[in-house]
């Protein structure tokens, strides 16, 4: 029998079932311990803020390399190796708005409880230099949040660990619009929201922020930058 996500992703991406058949039916014959992700994401995530509070999460994906090669070969219709008007649209309609029920691999929380994204905007699937299937969009929230005085993290998974969504090592989580904060995030393993029959524990950011304390001491006139000659 097969899993709700391994169903929506059969029809999200029903063009491109080369790669994921396989899968699916391995899913649906093999002990549930030896199943294994068939698709890879490298993700990264920005936090988007307006008066210094969360208004939505800005996020990019970027695909393996089989499943990039897929992609290609069923959307990029004039092998320009980009992903433009058409293109980009039947991506968006074949390949990602079901993902919603999903709440698109991302999961946000505030004190431990699981906070509903409004929707996706801003949509964009591109293909990198080397080949690779990229999304960016946006995911908005309903009502902003506040990092000061409630706990927040973010994690990227597939519960069914269908596929297998990553943080990317470098800037795997971003900051933009704190005017009046400043914010770092923390990595760790997320023991309490373990996944696919408790087998596996996501990678979990928590964020943490602080307002900014002014500076009142005295530069002399310095700016930053500035080189003092010490004799």
């Amino acid at each position: 029998m097969l899993t709700p996500l391994s169903r929506a992703l059969a029809t999200v991406r029903k063009p491109v079932t080369t790669i994921l058949v396989a899968g699916i039916s391995m899913l649906a014959t093999v002990p549930s311990a030896f199943a294994h992700p068939h698709v890879w994401i490298d993700a990264n995530a920005e936090f988007v803020f307006e008066n210094d509070k969360i208004t939505a999460v800005h996020v990019r994906w970027l695909f393996d390399d089989l499943f990039s090669m897929t992609m290609i070969d069923e959307f990029d219709q004039n092998h320009d190796t980009r992903f433009f008007g058409d293109e980009n649209t039947a991506v968006h309609d074949n390949a990602f708005a079901a993902l919603a029920e999903f709440s698109w691999l991302t999961h946000l929380r505030r004190n431990e409880e699981l906070v509903s994204f409004a929707g996706a905007t801003d949509f964009v699937a591109d293909i990198t230099d080397d080949r690779r299937v990229s999304y960016d969009f946006k995911l908005m929230l309903e009502t902003p949040l506040d990092p000061i005085t409630d706990a927040i993290s973010l994690s990227v998974y597939d519960a069914e660990y269908y596929i297998d969504v990553a943080y990317t090592q470098v800037d795997p989580v971003l900051f933009a619009g704190a005017k009046n904060l400043s914010c770092h995030f923390e990595m760790s393993e997320d023991e309490k929201n373990r996944i696919y029959f408790d087998l596996v524990a996501p990678v979990r950011a928590d964020v943490i922020c602080a307002a900014k304390v002014a500076d009142n001491s005295s530069s002399r006139g310095l700016a930053p930058g500035d080189f003092v000659l010490v004799e």
